[in-house]
């Protein structure tokens, strides 16, 4: 059985939106709007100069045939912040890009408040790992704007039937898993994904984060960081590793 969101779909349907790149007029778009037709994969992007939202954007985007054209889905990204949306939209994602200027996307996926991350985040094992897995994939970012704001990713029925499915980064670098967003893709359009790609795609996942973690780099990230962890003081409140 799928998990049950924790968003509530009241919370995102009436979100308002900015159309910005490749039109001659920015226009007001309203979140329902968006998937009034069909069901929509949403991707809440924490940075468009981000190396890690890149990443994200550049593999989903290699599925964007199959959602698209075979599915009869749509695929979006939403950004708190303009800059570097346009090389972000050009060169990892070619596809719709919005606007969210009162970040109420990234508020819903914290149940109302803006979950953030700090540079308390690079203690966190996790973290390097990510770092490794990206710098794997040879894509590149910047530093320019705010980063510190965590995103994740929704796949919206079509019309006001509601959210199938959420995922929300825990810390930087958290990216859904292209096997499951396309299980779930299935499961909302009614269209079987071949079985062997999927079955591939599950274990390039798996194969990927066990090379992560057991690369020289991985395993010398997670001991520098345990132990920074080791050194704080005893009474200092520690939050586990999120994998």
């Amino acid at each position: 059985m799928a998990a049950v969101p924790n968003t509530e779909y009241k919370d995102i349907k009436d979100i308002s939106l900015t159309d910005f790149l490749d039109v001659e007029t920015e226009q007001t778009v309203v979140a329902h709007d968006i998937w009034k037709d069909k069901a929509t994969v949403v991707i809440v992007i924490r940075r468009p100069g981000c190396q890690f939202c890149r990443e994200e954007a550049n593999i989903l985007d290699g599925y964007r045939n199959t959602i698209e054209k075979s599915m009869g889905m749509k695929m979006v990204c939403i950004v708190h912040e303009k800059e570097g949306a346009d090389i972000f939209q050009k060169e990892f994602w070619h596809g719709k890009v919005y606007h969210d200027p009162a970040k109420a996307f990234y508020k819903a996926l914290g149940g109302g408040h803006l979950r953030t991350g700090g540079w308390e985040q690079l203690i966190r094992p996790s973290f390097w790992v990510n770092l490794v897995r990206n710098k794997r994939s040879g894509v590149q970012g910047n530093f320019e704007g705010d980063g510190s704001i965590l995103g994740g990713l929704y796949v919206v029925h079509a019309g006001d039937k509601g959210i199938a499915y959420e995922y929300i980064e825990k810390v930087w670098g958290d990216i859904a898993s292209a096997q499951k967003v396309l299980e779930v893709c299935s499961r909302v359009s009614g269209v079987a994904v071949d079985e062997a790609a999927l079955a591939k795609a599950g274990e390039e996942h798996e194969n990927l984060h066990e090379r992560m973690a057991n690369s020289s780099i991985g395993q010398a990230k997670q001991a520098a960081a345990q132990d920074v962890l080791d050194a704080a003081p005893s009474t200092a409140p520690v939050q586990p590793p999120t994998f």
